[in-house]
């Protein structure tokens, strides 16, 4: 994402576009404009879905032939919806981990977990969190921490730091702002609905549904559900996981050919939702039991804003749309693609070099939102794309 050039549909409310378009010359590496009026503000829930194209550059041990079969099976089968591991951070200590105290009203666990050192961290963090580490001097800690860069560690920091307060834990952690401390519960959420749904292809396939699965009607692009796009349910999950208020219907031998497998769901653990009536409903009681939690619950906490309702979420995804094409070139320092800004201003698309260095695969297509297309790159580089591990790609060829 920090690399990319991004496109955003925004509104404001009562602003006079010439505004807009004062402010937009002060800004740096942005630009707005295709102003318009409308009835209505953009709110959450109201996105179907994004666009993507992206360039993998310096394609190696791969050509046009043996990689067809795997871009024409995306194109016709999708890909697994597992949640991208930008879902649970880019640390050792991952942000799931932090959820399941959370979810266990662990609070001095959760702040040990946020302030504890970790590798890879930038330089002032690391010195703030070994200060806090080797002395449990919260003051000293929170001087040497930057807020911007640390925010939830900078929060439990100037809580602890305040007199009279370095020993509750609990307060410390409510300071952390609200989305960061459903975020941590949010992303144990999405690792045990990735676990499950590892569990559920390996033990049944991906040919299509199978009895006791659980099916909601794919709605596709921009269908409502409900009478609305797909449903943002209680405690905030993305607005694609549909929410626990849909009933999910279950598969059974009668009803079984009425449904695909794009039809299959999982739920997200949550008090509201219902389980698959086969083996893998175990799957969610064993990895629950081993983090010291039951899917059963998740209702019970002190706190109303961690009482998880769940949601569901379709396991495989069809993009839309989907689009690939073979260029060379030479020069990494030259754009292979056109923005829509460098269509504004009338730069022509980027053409390949016939007899070129480089190899690069170009790909356009349409997900749903909440759908990872890191997800539909993992399945067809079969590499690691945790950002960690794509940091180092990018040493490796100067970018």
């Amino acid at each position: 994402d920090k690399r990319g050039i991004t496109v955003q549909r925004c509104s404001a409310y009562r602003i006079d576009h010439n505004r807009l378009i004062t402010a937009s010359r002060s800004l740096k590496g942005a630009r707005l404009g295709n102003f318009s009026y409308g009835p209505q503000e953009l709110k959450l829930g109201d996105l179907s879905g994004n666009r993507f194209e992206i360039i993998l550059r310096h394609v190696k041990g791969a050509d046009e032939q043996s990689l067809a079969p795997v871009l024409e099976g995306i194109r016709r089968t999708g890909f697994i919806n597992y949640y991208g591991m930008q879902r649970f951070g880019t640390q050792s200590i991952s942000s799931h981990s932090v959820g399941i105290a959370v979810l266990k009203a662990d609070w001095q666990a959760a702040t040990d977990l946020i302030l504890k050192p970790r590798p890879g961290d930038r330089k002032e963090v690391r010195k703030a969190r070994q200060v806090w580490s080797e002395k449990k001097d919260a003051s000293a800690a929170l001087e040497l921490m930057p807020q911007k860069a640390a925010l939830a560690e900078y929060s439990v920091l100037q809580a602890f730091s305040r007199k009279g307060n370095e020993n509750n834990a609990a307060s410390a952690f409510a300071a952390v702002p609200r989305n960061l401390r459903l975020m941590y519960v949010h992303a144990y959420q999405s690792y045990i609905w990735n676990a499950a749904t590892s569990q559920r292809l390996a033990r049944f396939g991906i040919d299509g549904p199978v009895v006791g699965d659980l099916v909601i009607k794919a709605p596709g692009f921009g269908a409502k559900i409900n009478g609305a796009p797909d449903a943002v349910p209680n405690g905030g999950e993305d607005s694609a996981d549909v929410s626990s208020r849909i009933e999910p219907t279950l598969v059974t031998a009668r009803n079984i050919k009425q449904f695909t497998i794009y039809d299959v769901v999982l739920p997200l653990p949550g008090w509201a939702v219902t389980y698959p009536e086969h083996e893998v409903k175990n799957v969610y009681i064993d990895l629950m039991r081993q983090d010291g939690l039951s899917p059963f619950g998740l209702g019970k906490h002190p706190l109303k804003e961690y009482k998880l309702a769940g949601a569901y979420r379709h396991m495989v995804i069809k993009p839309r749309d989907f689009e690939y094409e073979w260029m060379r070139y030479n020069d990494d320092a030259l754009p292979l693609g056109r923005s829509d800004s460098d269509a504004i201003e009338g730069k022509h698309v980027p053409e390949g070099i016939e007899f070129g260095e480089h190899v690069a695969l170009k790909l356009k297509f349409d997900l749903p939102s909440s759908a990872y297309a890191t997800m539909l790159l993992r399945e067809l580089m079969r590499q690691e794309t945790a950002a960690g591990h794509q940091t180092k790609l990018s040493g490796n060829t100067g970018l």
